[in-house]
């Protein structure tokens, strides 16, 4: 069975856009002429939507599907008819045929998570085990709540990573651009007229000037060469053992690792604290929550803790033992969260302290960077100053004395 999404007309010669889920092209405009419909466009929605360059479902509409569907449960709207409702109103054709799918199969008996975990490239594991957790024991709707909160705090996290990392791409773009600008407009011109005045240039401004030179008369090579650079570091990063590899660099710099280590203890402490108030079983929890983290010898550490408590060992037994994986802080109130039997509550506010803390990290390192570039463009504005100017005063000086 394909999706296919469609605009008719009904007897009121009112406009429907719509998905309809039909064994081939024929059987859909059939299906939708006995529902009265005049069909005006169809066509089969691509299968692969959602891949990397777009199209997929994004965090923010993952969280507001997660918040509608346990206000609509809690209403005691029956499942196929809210994912109806909530289909009809998004405005991603991903999640739409997700949707689709997902009240077709609901109707004939199968559950909300063997559904989902047909999409598993957009719902992870967190997403799928809470569902199902829920499902078990009846707490759908909270699961639904749960997820919403997750999802929502994880959004407004990576938000603002991307936008403290903002201002310092632009200015470095800005930086390499004014740097084309100059070899290869600015400088050829300079090299023609001190050619023309037989000046005797220092050798750094030769060096210079030539380079500029060379740009200049191969501009379009240079060009491509630079665009063929950016096309090959964005492939890089889109193949996962050079970006694992790459990463595992970038995170050892001082100011990246201190974030990236809060960062990490977030979305662990966060996700552990979700999946134990949705009933999941701590060794499942810890197992999945485990996923999330990004820094592989954080990753490899969290893969073991299951098996402690496995053997009846405390969680932060297991913690204090893992080579400092994590916090002390974080590990003392762990273990004041399982004395007093609330693990998950004390969870969720080391999440909030340490999504605090890398708000903050964010801001310093920004606030470390920006004055860092800004005299990285003071250097080389001067150094252009010196190597260009100084030759035309040296030029003028000659011309004054011969006069």
């Amino acid at each position: 069975m394909s999706l296919y999404k469609y605009k008719a007309k009904d007897k009121e010669e009112k406009i429907i856009e719509d998905v309809v889920q039909a064994a081939n092209k024929r059987e859909a405009v059939i299906f939708l002429k006995s529902e009265s419909l005049k069909v005006l466009t169809i066509k089969q929605l691509d299968a692969k939507s959602g891949s990397i360059f777009g199209g997929g479902i994004s965090v923010s509409e993952k969280a507001a599907f997660c918040r509608f569907m346990s206000t609509m449960l809690r209403a005691g709207l029956p499942m196929p008819e809210a994912l109806d409702i909530i289909r009809q109103e998004s405005q991603s054709n991903k999640l739409k045929q997700v949707l689709f799918d997902t009240s077709f199969h609901i109707r004939k008996g199968v559950t909300l998570s063997s559904v989902l975990a047909k999409y598993k490239s957009e719902f992870d594991a967190v997403f799928l085990t809470m569902i199902k957790a829920g499902e078990e024991s009846g707490t759908l709707e909270k699961s639904f709540d749960y997820l919403a909160r997750q999802l929502l705090a994880s959004y407004e996290l990576s938000q603002k990573v991307k936008s403290s990392m903002m201002y310092p791409m632009v200015i470095i773009a800005a930086m390499i651009a004014n740097a084309f600008i100059m070899l290869g407009f600015v400088l050829p011109k300079m090299s023609e007229v001190f050619l023309s005045l037989n000046a005797d240039l220092p050798p750094v401004t030769q060096f210079v000037l030539n380079v500029g030179k060379t740009v200049g008369a191969n501009l379009a090579f240079t060009f491509g060469l630079f665009f063929a650079a950016i096309f090959f570091v964005i492939f890089l990063f889109l193949m996962k053992k050079s970006r694992t590899f790459i990463f595992s660099y970038i995170v050892r710099l001082p100011v990246v690792s201190k974030v990236m280590d809060q960062l990490d203890t977030a979305r662990f402490a966060r996700t552990l604290s979700t999946l134990l108030k949705s009933g999941v079983p701590i060794m499942v929890a810890l197992d999945v929550s485990s996923d999330v983290l990004k820094q592989p010898h954080l990753k490899k550490q969290a893969k073991e803790f299951s098996e402690g408590v496995a053997k009846g060992q405390a969680l932060s037994d297991i913690l204090i033992k893992s080579k400092r994986a994590f916090p002390i802080t974080m590990i003392q109130t762990i273990r004041a969260g399982e004395k007093t039997g609330s693990l998950e509550v004390v969870l969720e506010e080391l999440a909030s302290f340490y999504e605090l803390e890398v708000d903050y990290g964010l801001k310093r390192a920004t606030a470390l960077i920006e004055p860092l570039l800004m005299l990285v463009i003071g250097v080389a504005v001067g150094a252009m100053v010196v190597l260009l100017i100084t030759p035309i005063y040296s030029i003028v000086g000659g011309l004054e004395d011969s006069i």
